[in-house]
């Protein structure tokens, strides 16, 4: 051991000097203390680091945090496809999703699965990612790494260059990353060994996002499952389970699933006592803002914003990205629309670039002056001197991608398949998160002129009918519902937003959307009434408009006591040829038809149509379209021929007066529905090929133009049904005939008239197939449910029954079936008349099932034998007129079992009956001693 004590410096003494006690020893070339040296002083090395080496503040897991299973697969995926290069997943989804979370987690899992060194860095601000680079180089004592303040970026370089070649794993975290160019923060570069990755965390989605071999991981919010998971653990944990309820699922889609706003809502659950329905009530509250709702101090896990600013903290940096001015009107124009989407041509429209130009105008003035911008935002710069250009529509695209490209929206093509979506449907392309829509619509300072705006732009985006684009139409009836809970009934009651209630509310109509319908025209003459008066035209258009939803929701005796009065009225006010009257009956009659009262709809049908040719002519729209209305009455009445022969003209006619699409040989939906009445009077009139011929071409047809669940596309599919039983293609029909059921139950609900009546075809095919159980089944849950919604003495009803009676026959249930026939048959002649096909079939029947039950008991019981060949001839004999062919097929065995009563009864010493009557019973009647 070598011991060298250094001089003492000039003015050192033995008592100041600290020199002959310090003891400098190098033991085998290893520093052991301070050693001085030639004049340097030599430290010793320090301790190794202790590994797992963790730098920053890893967020603490939120309660009841959700491992996420979707997104975590996803990520699992992405770096399952690399080998030896550094992997940099980002997690990119929009505020409050959870992503800080999701990469905690992935964090503390590194740690625990033994992973060396772990970089959390927040890197909205480059200089603390290059912060947290230099203290981890220190922290694994890089050669020449202090940590010190004037050595920053050279430590931070010599980390990122020891994470390329270092053989200890690794992962480093960059939470919330803003900006991806190279003024951005830092990034690991290539991993020669593949033993790091990098995750980060940013709510853009952009080129940027995804460049330099980054690989995007969308995250979106929870799915409905995670989303009641979430809470159901949040207040048991809290120790209040009770405040779950079965409103869960409800509140949580309220919030749009995100992550943040349910946490705050447990929150506050929890601190008020209150349940979920009870939280929900409190939310569905059109005046009450997200602030009061999701309050600060509910914000437990420490998030650090409040929701509202959460979700909007990304605007300032798209305002001020070109076209620059125009996020903050975008973002606030979308959140008065449909959360599940809007359409992308909407920001085309005249409307929408008018309304971009005017808002970015006036917020560049105000910049200028030094006033208060109307968007309420800070950041964007002032145009140049002179007048701003106007928006064009390309500008307005542009518009929605720089906040598509911020997660402040998504824009997406039709088609692209999403997690937690599927495939983005036409004319949904664009959607904003619910609560991102509401804190936008929290900080609008004026609403009146985003809210005319998207009113006009809905209205001029409207297709002028329906079938030309039904998807489009179908999109904007959702978004005007929205729109009237986004800035209330009471301002669509104003000009513009009149004009698109009614557009809305006849969409409805034509599509057959029975009860929200009724719900929109109630509420239209509840307002017309208020404001314009019973007897105002307006208010008697929507009074009628509201009997059509009634007509077509099968609440049929509404429909007629509120057509009566309207057509009294404008009767009144307009005379009883004009238009607006003709119209009315013409509603009229087709609820009559409804009621099974044919003869005044007939008269009621030929009474417009003689209207419409004397005041309008024989081939105006209106004259033709009361002739196609005339065809069903005929129908109905039974006058086969004259139905057919005037379905066939008013098919001639209507080809005529529409004439052809030009794409895809799609026609009218009047020409359509032409058509379609012909082939049910070629079905009447057995004319089944015919029938099935235009039936398949109408099907398709009315597919393409109304869309597979419009309820005429639905009943087209029921009558070919009916076309394919009837000509003998039986197992075809029950396959057409069970998807149209099912379809029509859960559109139109399951005791609607048109769901009823596919049902009942359904059991008659079942029946005729030899699916006797079901066809009994379908039966009875038809019978009762057509009693109920069209009433006992509805034709339909009485149909029901008699089928309800076959198919007891055919399932051997020999004894019900009489009973129901019997009891049938009074009611029949009743409503039906005694010369009525109907009446004389249900005639056959009785007499049919007596014969069969007469056969039946014959050798044992020849009296009631013989009382059954009397009921039987007496239901069917030659006295009956006019006659049906099934009459003169029973009535021969009827005479059979009449003979052959009488020979038993002679057998047994009965008496023979007296002429005219097969035979005398014995037995004594009920009630006798």
């Amino acid at each position: 051991m070598n011991e060298v004590t250094p001089p003492p410096r000039s003015g050192d003494d033995a008592e100041a000097g600290g020199g002959l006690n310090v003891v400098n020893v190098i033991a085998n070339s290893t520093v052991n203390g301070p050693v001085v040296q030639g004049g340097t002083v030599h430290l010793p090395p320090p301790a190794p680091p202790e590994w797992p080496v963790s730098i920053g503040a890893i967020p603490i897991l939120a309660s009841a945090f959700q491992p996420r299973t979707a997104v975590r697969e996803a990520v699992d995926r992405v770096r399952a496809g690399s080998e030896t290069v550094v992997l940099s997943q980002v997690l990119a989804g929009g505020g409050g999703v959870g992503k800080s979370q999701l990469a905690a987690h992935y964090a503390w899992q590194a740690l625990e699965d033994g992973v060396e060194v772990v970089v959390w860095a927040a890197a909205a601000d480059p200089v603390t990612v290059l912060l947290a680079y230099a203290e981890a180089a220190a922290a694994v004592q890089l050669p020449g790494a202090t940590n010190a303040t004037d050595r920053v970026e050279k430590d931070a370089q010599r980390f990122l260059s020891w994470l390329r070649s270092t053989e200890r794993s690794w992962l480093v975290v960059l939470d919330d990353v803003t900006d991806f160019t190279a003024t951005g923060p830092l990034w690991p570069g290539r991993s020669r060994r593949g033993n790091g990755r990098v995750l980060a965390t940013t709510r853009q989605r952009g080129a940027h996002a995804s460049g330099g071999g980054r690989a995007i991981v969308p995250v979106d919010v929870y799915d409905a499952a995670e989303a009641v998971s979430y809470l159901r653990e949040r207040l048991t944990t809290a120790g209040y389970p009770y405040l779950l309820d079965p409103q869960a699922g409800e509140l949580a889609e309220a919030l749009g699933r995100l992550p943040l706003a349910l946490a705050h809502a447990a929150a506050y659950m929890v601190n008020q006592q209150r349940t979920c329905t009870a939280y929900l009530d409190l939310f569905r509250e059109r005046t009450r803002t997200l602030e009061a709702l999701l309050p600060p101090e509910a914000d437990t896990e420490l998030y650090g914003r409040p929701v509202a600013a959460a979700l909007l903290i990304s605007l300032e940096a798209a305002q001020r990205t070109e076209p620059r001015g125009l996020a903050v009107p975008a973002i606030r124009l979308a959140a008065l629309l449909d959360p599940a989407g809007h359409p992308r041509d909407l920001w085309t429209t005249a409307s929408v670039t008018d309304y971009l130009t005017e808002q970015r105008a006036a917020a560049d003035a105000a910049a200028v002056s030094g006033r208060p911008s109307p968007t309420g935002v800070p950041g964007a710069e002032p145009a140049e001197p002179g007048e701003p250009p106007p928006v064009s529509a390309d500008d307005a695209l542009t518009a929605l991608a720089v906040l598509h490209s911020y997660n402040l929206l998504s824009s997406y093509p039709a088609g692209v398949d999403l997690p937690h979506r599927g495939a983005v449907p036409a004319h949904r392309e664009v959607s904003v998160h619910a609560l991102t829509a509401r804190a936008a619509r929290d900080t609008t300072p004026e609403p009146t002129p985003v809210q005319s705006a998207v009113m006009f732009a809905m209205y001029l985006l409207w297709p002028e009918e329906d079938h030309t684009d039904h998807r489009l139409a179908a999109s904007l009836r959702a978004n005007t519902a929205i729109l009237r809970d986004t800035v209330g009934s009471e301002v669509l009651r104003l000009f513009p937003g009149f004009v698109l209630r009614t557009k809305a509310g006849m969409s409805l109509l034509h599509a057959g959307l029975h009860e929200l319908a009724i719900a929109h025209w109630e509420e239209e003459v509840e307002g017309d009434t208020r404001e314009l008066g019973v007897d105002d035209d307006s208010t008697l258009a929507s009074r009628a408009n509201l009997a059509a939803a009634y007509r077509q929701a099968g609440r049929t005796a509404e429909a007629i006591a509120l057509q009566k009065q309207v057509a009294v009225a404008t009767e009144r006010r307009h005379g009883a040829d004009a238009p607006g009257t003709l119209t009315v009956l013409a509603g009229l009659a087709g609820s009559y038809s409804d009621a099974g009262r044919y003869s005044e709809a007939l008269a009621l049908r030929e009474r417009v149509l003689e209207a419409h040719e004397r005041v309008r002519g024989a081939f105006h729209q209106d004259t033709v379209r009361a002739r196609g209305s005339l065809v069903r009455a005929y129908h109905d009445a039974g006058r086969s021929e004259e139905a057919v022969a005037l379905a066939e003209r008013v098919v001639a006619e209507r080809v005529q007066l529409d004439g052809r699409r030009a794409e895809g040989g799609q026609e009218h939906p009047e020409t359509l529905s032409a058509w379609a009445n012909l082939a049910v009077g070629y079905n009447a009139s057995g004319r089944y090929a015919e029938a099935i011929a235009i039936l398949e071409a109408v099907l398709p047809a009315r597919t393409r133009a109304l869309g597979p669940d419009h309820r005429d596309t639905l009943n087209t599919k029921v009558e070919l049904g009916v076309s394919y039983a009837r000509s003998g293609r039986a197992e075809e029909a029950i396959v057409l005939e069970r998807q149209a059921a099912a379809d029509l139950t859960r559109i139109q609900g399951p005791e609607h008239p048109d769901t009823l009546t596919a049902l009942a075809n359904l059991a008659v095919s079942c029946r005729r197939t030899g699916r006797r159980g079901e066809a009994v089944e379908l039966s009875e849950r038809v019978l009762p449910a057509r009693a109920r919604v069209l009433g006992r003495d509805h034709p339909d009803t009485l149909v029901s029954a008699a089928n309800l009676v076959n198919a007891y026959a055919t399932n051997g249930e020999v004894a019900r079936a009489l009973k129901l026939a019997e009891a049938l048959r009074p009611q029949q002649e009743r409503v039906f008349g005694p010369t009525h096909r109907d009446t004389l079939i249900g005639r056959h029947a009785v007499a049919l099932l007596r014969v069969h039950r007469g056969e039946a008991v014959l050798a044992e019981d020849p009296d009631q034998a013989a009382e059954d060949a009397a009921v039987a001839i007496e239901a069917v004999g030659p006295h009956v007129e006019p006659r049906v062919p099934e009459m003169d097929e029973v009535l021969p065995g009827a005479h059979r079992l009449a003979e052959a009563a009488r020979a038993a009864l002679r057998a047994r010493g009965g008496v023979p009956g007296a002429p005219g009557v097969p035979g005398t019973s014995t037995r004594r009647s009920e009630g006798e001693g």
